[in-house]
This record gives structure tokens, sequence and C-alpha cells, in this order.
């Protein structure tokens, strides 16, 4: 999973020093994050993305077992996409979801387009020989509708096309766009009833996967990790991520890790990839990845990723690419010619991926939107997801 937003750094409106300049009315005034929460949060999306392709690899290929133990964690590294990604929704779209039209064709601009590349870039692998098991359309539809996810869960629609695994991730984000501005028109009338409203149905949804596997009720649990990336941004906009402020996410949270913990300790184990425990993993990491957002650890891995700042961002403004593209480039390739074609194709990898950032997303019109007159001050991120 990648991150799904496109706001720049650029178009943020410059800290005043003494008396601020007059803005147009209708439009929110959005405060320039500092250079080192910038470096932060393109740290994060960069070290993820390039994680999760070294997580695939090193499940591909051989690798020393101490290695391989190190890049066990892709499963812990998508969650940190989500987090971001709730984070990043929220502090650059809360002031204009309310335009529904908008919101949904800038989500759907932003995801889709890449969705459609790394299914024809499948196709092409497949085509040439590497891949050996034929398309089919039941994979290629769900892929299509979002409905796609891991095989090691049960109850899904259908796996990704031709094996693409990363893709499930995206299914997942567009269910939390589907739903985030019916939430957001809760949220405006009544915040923490909202808080503890979002966190109840994810548990209730998590219980009823359990009692009756399927697509529907695993995403909408999911959603409780998303939105708790949308509290810390909703707390970092109220002056800065503190344990108070996001208390009722971080309890929810425990909620749903206890009940996967619970369905694990009733179903038994099926490996630490699988189905129960692979809920365990991700709810758990995205508890503790809430916490500590809260403590001193934030800024001292922010002040380190400020050393290599510029590096952060362009890897990140590229990382959505990498993520989609890297496994049928990258791995499935790599299964057939072995470590000679790794480094050719992951420098495939990274030249398509920015050819389609760089140059291709460009090209497709962004939806305007009107922003609220009463909205609160929003964050300019630095690059592009």
């Amino acid at each position: 999973m990648q991150l799904a937003t496109e706001e720049r750094t650029s178009e943020a409106v410059p800290q005043a020093s003494a008396q601020p300049a007059p803005r147009p009315a209708g439009r929110s005034h959005r405060p320039r994050l500092s250079p080192r929460a910038r470096a932060g949060l393109d740290a994060a999306r960069a070290c993820s993305a390039i994680y999760v392709m070294l997580h695939h690899t090193s499940t591909t290929l051989p690798m020393p077992a101490p290695l391989t133990w190190v890049l066990s964690f892709g499963e812990e590294a998508v969650m940190v996409f989500f987090l971001l990604s709730g984070f990043v929704i929220f502090a650059n779209e809360s002031d204009r979801v309310g335009d529904l039209r908008s919101f949904y064709l800038r989500r759907l601009r932003r995801i889709y387009p890449l969705v459609l590349i790394a299914m024809g870039v499948s196709t092409a692998v497949w085509a040439v020989g590497v891949v050996s098991r034929p398309p089919n359309w039941r994979s290629a539809l769900a892929t299509v509708l979002s409905l796609d996810d891991l095989t090691a869960k049960p109850g899904i629609v259908s796996g990704a096309y031709l094996g693409n695994a990363p893709l499930w991730s995206l299914s997942y984000e567009v269910f939390f766009y589907a739903i985030f501005p019916l939430v957001m028109v809760l949220w405006r009338r009544t915040p923490q009833l909202t808080r503890h409203l979002v966190g109840a149905v994810a548990v209730a949804a998590y219980l009823s996967y359990i009692a009756a596997p399927n697509h529907f009720s695993l995403v909408t649990a999911y959603f409780a990790l998303w939105w708790a990336g949308a509290a810390a941004a909703k707390a970092h906009l109220d002056g800065g991520i503190r344990l108070g402020r996001i208390r009722v996410e971080a309890v929810w949270l425990g909620a749903l890790t206890l009940a996967a913990v619970g369905s694990w300790v009733v179903e038994g184990w099926q490996g630490p990839t699988n189905y129960p425990f692979l809920m365990v993993r991700h709810f758990g990491v995205a508890l503790g990845l809430l916490l500590v957002l809260a403590t001193p650890v934030r800024t001292r891995l922010a002040t380190l990723a400020l050393r290599g700042a510029p590096v952060w961002a362009w890897v990140a403004s590229i990382s959505y690419g990498i993520y989609a593209l890297h496994y049928p480039i990258v791995i499935q390739t790599s299964r057939v010619f072995g470590w000679e074609a790794f480094a050719p194709m992951v420098a495939l990898t990274v030249a398509c991926a920015w050819v389609v950032e760089r140059r291709l997303m460009p090209l497709i019109p962004r939806p305007k939107a009107r922003a609220r007159a009463n909205a609160q001050p929003q964050l300019a991120l630095s690059a592009r997801a």
C-alpha cells in the first residue's frame, strides 16, 4: 500500500514574519510543516516502500538467515503506510471533503492510474513467460474494483491480479477514501462520539469477520488503523501529538488487538503470515506505532531524517510507483533469473516509477475543490505520495 496524496510543500503559504498577507476568501490557510517534520514523513514513506521491496526479495532469493529475519516485517511496513495515509488525507482534505465529487475524483486520479499501469506491467511480464499462470477474469475484476486481498486471509473475494500481492493494500485504501467523507460528517457534529464509534464499529466488524469471514467486515475493521493516523494529524493541528489527544484511538486499537489475540488463541497457530496471527501483527504494530508518535522517539527519528531530506523527498515522490510496480518487475522476474536480474530490475522499477509519477501523472488534470469558509488550518505535505 502507498499513500495517495498529491499536495506539495511548495503550495504552502509561507510563515508570516509580522503582518500576515491577506488571502482570498474561502481558501484555507495551510501552515508550512517544519523541515524536520517534512523529512520525517518523507523518510517514513521512502523507507517503507524500499523495505517492502526488500522484504519480498527476501522471500524470493536466497539470503543469510539473519538478513532474512531483519527483512521479515513487510506486513508491518504496510501498516506504516495506513497510518501515514490517514494522517495525510485528514491534514489535506478535511476542509474540502464536503465537495464529494472533487474529493472522489482526486482520490480516483491518484490511486487508479497506477493500479491500471501495474496490471498492464503484470500482463507484460506474463506475456514474456516470466509468470506461468495465465490471467483470470476474477482476479482482474477484483483488482479493478478494489476487492482483492492477501490469499492468507479467509473469506476474500480474490487475490491480486497475476499475483501482484502489494496491490491488496490499495483495495483497503479505496474503501477508506469511500467512507472518510461520511465519517467526517459525523465528526464535525460530534467529534468525540465519532472517535468512539469508529473504534467500536471496527471491533464489531472484526468479531463478525471471525464468525463469518468476508472482505467488507475486514476492511471496516482496518479503518480504525487508518483513522488513527487521521487522529494523529488532528493532534498535530491542535499543537502537537500527545498521548491525551490520541488516547481514544489507542484504546480502540488495543481492543482490536485483543480481539485478534482471542481469535488466534481459539483458532490456533496457522503461521506468522496467515490468519489469525497476521491480524495480531497488523493491529498490534499499528497500536505501537501510534504510541511511538506521542514520544520523543518521533522527534529524534525526524531529526535524523533531516540529514538526508533531499534524498528522502525524491524517493518519497515516487514511492507509490515503487510499491505498485516492484513485484512484477523485480520479484517475479528474479524468481526466474535469480540475483543476476535483481539490480537491473530494481533500476527499471525506479525508472518506471519516476516516469509514471513525475511525468505521466501531472498530465492528468487535478480536480479543484472549494474549501470550507470556517475550516481549520491544514498542513501542506512535502512530496506527492
